[in-house]
């Protein structure tokens, strides 16, 4: 470790003073606001930033336009020093703060001896620093009697060179995709809670995981205290389930924020099926482990490796297969090769496959149908007619065995269309709707 909040103390926080150029009305080149105010440094904006504000970032933060404790210390920063409480937010709104070379920290969020209780959130962004000892996020409070917390929702941190998260004596709480050298986060004196997201070392000489979180016993001596680190209780999916006691380089925290209770307490009504699909391993979240997207519709692509995922398939013998010119996604290739090969798919004519296209609720019936055949080897069974429903006639020939099975089944089943129960077959199956199907077929398949 570089230094510990012990070894910072107070002077050094009390002696922090901000710099950087003035504030007045929002204008272009501004790098940051308040409301209608532009502010030329993120620096700036924090300094103005009162109880209750959101700071909005409207450019890339880069730790060679800002700097702190009258310019020795290059990156962002915030201390906080007055004795009444503060809350407040930064919106990175897509944007980046960023350090390398000389840089302490890409962010520094402090609170010095005597101050109120501090509460920052960080939201919709990304901090990152590089190089050797620069860190992206760096917390720290020195009075315990009055507590920091930093919440980070919906943001990638990362550093190449050191832990990416230093959290002295104060409060974390993480929605994030955090990877550092030696440590995801680094925590002495704190508590630590992973609502959800992706925390991975990449370092070889790591002895505490992606996670450490240290206890102080004493002025000269601390321990590894792993229980002040927490996770989002169920539905949440933690892997490795043994990660406290195992310190493994990588752990995540399955947990969307999209598929759960309402203000009501009552579930929606994929919420089950959702989760049980993400255990299984079959589903993973919409570009982070804490974003679903149920309403999204399933493209053909994404189909086949859903399903590649359900069987557990070894996809080694498909590292340098390519039978459709238009796959090119390397997440995908070698599922739907796995598929093709096993008689589940097949391609639309003239070599292509057409793998972002959304697929149709009469496709996944022909590709459930042909899976439950040749990887389940159940044997077809006596099929019902789709013409009870209005659109029965809206079949096509080739997906009419599979449909009728999948009915019979109650793999699928008619869908309301202002107010008509139909069967929808051209339309597209939503990734909640898949979810459902396929926990069918796994129950049916269980009763088989």
């Amino acid at each position: 470790m570089k230094r510990t909040f012990r070894q910072i103390g107070a002077a050094v926080l009390a002696g922090a003073m901000l710099c950087g150029m003035g504030a007045g009305a929002f204008a272009a080149g501004d790098v940051a606001k308040i409301n209608s105010t532009g502010y030329r440094t993120l620096n700036k904006a924090l300094e103005a930033v009162k109880n209750g504000e959101t700071i909005v970032l409207l450019q890339n933060v880069s730790s060679s336009t800002e700097s702190y404790w009258g310019g020795e210390g290059k990156g962002v920063a915030y201390i906080h020093e007055s004795s009444a409480a503060k809350s407040f937010t930064i919106d990175l709104n897509g944007k980046k703060i960023t350090a390398s070379g000389n840089a302490d920290d890409a962010l520094l969020i402090g609170a010095d001896e005597g101050a109120g209780s501090l509460s920052v959130t960080l939201k919709n962004g990304t901090v990152s620093a590089s190089g050797a000892d620069v860190d992206a996020i760096w917390i720290e409070d020195v009075d315990a009697s009055t507590p920091t917390t930093v919440t980070l929702r919906n943001m990638t941190v990362s550093a190449d060179g050191d832990s990416a998260v230093y959290c002295l004596g104060a409060n974390l709480d993480v929605q994030a995709n955090i990877t550092g050298v030696d440590d995801a986060i680094y925590a002495e004196d704190s508590a630590i809670n992973l609502l959800a997201g992706s925390f991975n070392a990449t370092g070889t000489d790591s002895n505490d995981g992606a996670i450490a979180s240290y206890l102080w016993i004493d002025d000269d001596n601390m321990t590894l205290d792993m229980s002040r680190v927490t996770t989002a209780g169920e539905p949440a999916i933690v892997r490795p389930a043994d990660w406290k006691t195992t310190l493994p380089m990588s752990v995540s925290v399955t947990n969307f924020q999209d598929v759960q209770p309402g203000a009501d307490g009552r579930k929606p009504w994929y919420y089950d099926y959702v989760y049980e699909m993400a255990n299984r391993g079959v589903v993973s979240g919409d570009g982070n482990v804490w974003t679903f997207s149920p309403s999204k519709n399933v493209t053909r692509e994404q189909f086949a490796v859903m399903l590649a995922s359900a069987a557990g398939a070894d996809l080694s013998a498909y590292e340098n297969r390519k039978t459709f010119s238009d796959v090119t996604h390397a997440w995908s290739i070698r599922q739907i090769e796995w598929a093709y090969d096993n008689g589940i798919v097949s391609g639309r004519g003239n070599g292509k496959f057409a793998p972002t296209a959304a697929i149709t609720r009469q496709e996944v019936c022909v590709m459930l149908y042909k899976y439950q055949a040749n990887i389940l080897n159940i044997e077809p069974r006596q099929v019902v007619e789709v013409g009870v429903y209005p659109d029965g006639d809206q079949v096509a020939t080739w997906a009419e065995t599979a449909v009728q099975t999948m009915l019979m089944e109650g793999i699928i089943s008619g869908s309301d269309d202002k107010g008509t129960v139909k069967l929808l077959p051209k339309g597209n199956a939503t990734r909640a709707q898949i979810c459902t199907m396929l926990s069918a077929m796994f129950k049916f398949a269980a009763q088989s």
